[in-house]
């Protein structure tokens, strides 16, 4: 399923990639640089708080400081230092105390200047709270200082508890000392380990890995449409396709494409190639037709299918050559009084035919055409065009016109128009021994061609089977056609001969 619906698969990835390379080549380049801060234990300052220096939650402790990276207090510290704050991300390093500060710029000495701007506004915002912290500590002492400044001299002079007071008002005064020394050499508990420096490459966009993403997704998307596209295609590719349709109807050929074809082409690959694999492909529809006149006469072969464009006049004209080819006497009889094109495939003249014998203008004899190259085949155009073809293909006349070409062939073949658009096809099939009904691969719907053979069966015609146009060669056979072929040589033309000699062996037998 995938090879067949290969298209979309290769034209599904190819947009993917194309997409991507295309948004990456007219994206702007985007740097990005990261500094590091490593946070030291935040301690409580207070001197009259008993959790002094002990760790409250690190996680929570590093969330709240990643918080504080964005506010509004020291983005406003960035702005006065370089003129502005770009957006920038902050995140901790797994494991440790260290808080990364990205910043992302399209100029690469942006990105570093922002992320250092940042990480040393935060630093400046951490000694400055943490000075604060010392100098309130500060004016604590200070007044616990005075209040026992006033409660010394209030105590009796040279008393124990003079002494004892004016031993603990040192001690405090002694704390005071030490609070002024750290304000003055506090660092915040904040450091710079690994300042942002001016990055060389581009972080987006990254082409190889943008392309190899879009390839993976693209093949990915390819195969899903190309379900969705398989599960939507209601038309007729395989001779499973034809048995889910009609289970009894036996497909007695497939045709492969031949090269270069063009739907409205009028090319007899039987008499132009013989030794091509769709050549050999009509062969294989004449033995099979002939192992069907084994088991009843087959001396009109009507030929039709769904639609137009199908292949029926194809079908009947390398069908005609590859009977007459095994020693047969053909005629090709064009039914189709719509639009014939059978006499084009052997460039004969259509302005005498079935029409003019009808009409009594001309005898029959001298109504049918002999094809060139081709002795024992002969063609019966379909004259000029009437303007009610199914009333005339109707008539009793047309009956005895069949009767004598049956009598002057050994096979009688009836290109007849498409079943669908018009009845025709249905009222001579009364007159044929045997329909052939010809679909195309990839066009011919399952409901055209279900419709088709319900219309032949309703008018009881004797469908022989149906011949599959338009498949692959590697699909058409397990070994595909082209296997062994090689130029037309004296055993090529005894083994013709014994095939002619065979088919008449089969007639003979068919009419007795």
């Amino acid at each position: 399923m995938l090879w067949r619906r290969k298209i979309v698969l290769i034209a599904t990835t190819l947009l993917a990639v194309g997409v991507s390379v295309a948004a990456s080549v007219l994206t702007t380049p985007v740097y990005s640089a990261t500094a590091e801060v490593l946070l030291g234990p935040r301690v409580v300052e207070s001197p009259f708080d008993p959790l002094v220096g002990v760790r409250i939650d690190p996680a929570r402790t590093l969330a709240n400081e990643i918080r504080v990276m964005t506010s509004k207090l020291v983005t406003d510290a960035v702005r006065q230092k370089i003129g502005d704050a770009p957006r920038i991300s902050a995140s901790s390093l797994e494991g440790t105390d260290v808080i990364r500060v990205t910043a992302r710029s399209p100029r690469a000495s942006r990105a570093e200047e922002v992320a250092n701007a940042y990480a040393n506004a935060y630093i400046d915002f951490r000694r400055a709270r943490v000075v604060e912290d010392l100098l309130e500590a500060g004016k604590q002492i200070q007044t616990t200082v005075t209040d026992l400044k006033a409660q010394i001299d209030a105590a009796p002079a040279n008393s124990a508890q003079r002494q004892a007071l004016i031993d603990q008002q040192a001690l405090f005064k002694q704390k005071l000392d030490q609070l002024r020394v750290d304000a003055s050499l506090k660092t915040g508990g904040a450091e710079l380990v690994a300042p942002a420096v001016v990055p060389t490459e581009p972080v987006e966009p990254r082409p190889v890995r943008n392309g190899l993403t879009a390839l993976a997704l693209g093949l990915i998307l390819g195969v899903a449409l190309a379900f969705l596209v398989e599960f939507l295609d209601d038309s007729v590719k395989t001779t499973q396709d034809i048995g889910r349709v009609a289970p009894r109807l036996p497909v007695l050929g497939l045709i492969p494409t031949v090269a270069n074809w063009k739907p409205k082409q009028t090319k007899v690959i039987s008499q132009e190639d013989p030794n091509a694999g769709a050549s050999e492909a009509y062969r294989t529809l004449r033995t099979a037709l002939q192992f069907f006149a084994l088991e009843r006469p087959l001396g009109v072969l009507q030929v039709t299918s769904p639609g137009a464009l199908e292949g029926k006049s194809t079908t009947s004209a390398n069908l005609g050559v590859a009977l007459a080819s095994a020693g047969n006497r053909v005629i090709i009889a064009c039914c189709d009084l719509r639009r014939p094109r059978i006499h084009e495939f052997f460039g004969l003249d259509n302005s005498v035919g079935l029409t003019s014998v009808l009409l009594g203008k001309v005898q029959l004899v001298e109504a049918m055409q002999p094809v060139p190259c081709q002795p024992r085949l002969a063609l019966l155009a379909s004259g000029p065009l009437p303007p009610n073809p199914s009333e005339l293909l109707a008539s009793a006349r047309v009956a005895e016109v069949i009767a004598q070409l049956r009598q002057r062939a050994d096979i009688v073949i009836l290109d007849c128009p498409p079943l669908l658009p018009v009845s025709d096809s249905l009222v001579v099939s009364s007159r044929a021994d045997a329909t052939l009904l010809v679909s195309v691969a990839g066009r011919t719907t399952r409901k055209d061609l279900a419709r088709a053979i319900e219309l032949l069966r309703q008018v009881d015609a004797p469908v022989a089977g149906a011949v599959l146009n338009g498949v692959s060669e590697s699909g058409a056979y397990g070994y595909g056609y082209g296997y062994g072929y090689r130029s037309p040589s004296i055993r090529d033309e005894s083994k013709d001969h014994l095939s002619a000699s065979e088919s008449r062996d089969q007639q003979a037998a068919a009419r007795s």
